[in-house]
């Protein structure tokens, strides 16, 4: 029987599930891809990793070509020395999860949930509108009631593909920002956040404030966009004086979160932390001769500035971030 991978799939699960449509042994299968010693695995917990020439094999078994497994599969490959197949702990930044619940009704093949590798320690399933962030199905949360985490997600996309890589880390930077208000009970913790999680069944709850204050965070990481993308050209945002940190940048990030109010009573003490790491190098006499930023620079991709010439692609956000507190820990330094 052939079988096409969900997409983002581990190949350990794609095995599996292969073997499970052919009424064969996830190890029966490895043997026919090359694997010399017997056994299986629980591919929560390991991953295969497969020569060329056996990814060539297990795509004839399936009954697709290769390219439409190396995009289906985000872990295909990897390096297996002199072996042709090899089973190994999971590499570094990679979250498995359980594919989303509703996805596998509806495949309606009767075969096992696939697992699903992710760089990311959360997924949308933009489909079905869930929230997944474990490798408990049970962990997985609709947002029939809270559309408006799907909207930011489909925004963080947008914003991943204009941006580039460095978008993650000002994503990170904003899920800092946006757990030190929630932390401090600032900005929407008694109004949006506070319905939000009444809306998705929360408590107030550590394990839930990124879910419970993700549209607000890449509402933020688009604002820290604008001040990035002036900053690479050594200019203040909206013009603002060369030698002042811009409080124009965070009295516009607080309108543009709705939250102007909770920015003047104290919310703006993160932000300005956060600006103050991403200050202008460019000396300030060198700043007021320069002049414009070549033309279309808004719609380039931004290089990695400092503070984050290099960061991990994948993994913990809060591993990301240039901000020195971390989720649960003391935010009393800001």
């Amino acid at each position: 029987m052939d079988l096409s991978p969900v997409n983002g799939e581990s190949t350990g699960s794609f095995i599996s599930r292969l073997a499970e449509a052919n009424a064969l042994s996830s190890a029966h299968v490895l043997e026919l891809l090359g694997r010399r010693t017997p056994g299986s695995a629980d591919w929560r917990l390991g991953e295969v990793l497969l020569s060329e020439a056996a990814t060539v094999k297990l795509a004839v078994l399936a009954g697709r070509d290769v390219e439409h497994l190396r995009r289906a599969l985000p872990t295909l490959g990897g390096r297996v020395g002199a072996q042709a197949v090899r089973v190994t702990a999971w590499p570094a930044g990679w979250t498995v999860m359980a594919e989303c619940s509703v996805c596998v009704r509806s495949r309606g093949d009767g075969l096992q949930p696939a697992w699903v590798a992710s760089g990311e320690t959360w997924q949308v399933c933009m489909r079905h509108g869930r929230w997944l962030s474990s490798a408990d199905p049970a962990e997985q949360r609709s947002l029939a009631p809270a559309r408006d985490v799907v909207v930011a997600h489909r925004r963080w996309l947008r914003l991943r593909d204009r941006l580039g890589p460095y978008a993650r880390a000002l994503l990170a930077d904003a899920a800092q920002v946006s757990s030190f208000w929630w932390q401090c009970r600032q900005m929407g913790s008694a109004t949006v956040w506070a319905c939000r999680q009444g809306e998705l069944g929360l408590g107030r709850e550590l394990a839930w404030v990124f879910l419970v204050t993700y549209p607000e965070a890449v509402r933020l990481a688009e604002a820290m966009a604008v001040y990035e993308r002036q900053r690479r050209w050594g200019r203040e945002f909206d013009d603002g004086a060369p030698d002042w940190v811009s409080r124009r940048w965070i009295d516009w990030a607080g309108e543009r979160l709705g939250m102007a109010e909770g920015m003047e009573r104290g919310g703006y003490r993160a932000l300005r932390a956060w600006t103050m790491e991403h200050s202008i190098a460019t000396p300030v006499a060198a700043r007021r001769r320069q002049g414009p930023p070549p033309p279309g620079y808004l719609r380039e991709r931004l290089p990695l500035m400092e503070p984050h010439r290099g960061f991990p692609e994948r993994g913990r956000l809060e591993d990301v971030s240039c901000l020195p507190w971390r989720w649960g820990g003391s935010v009393t330094t800001v």
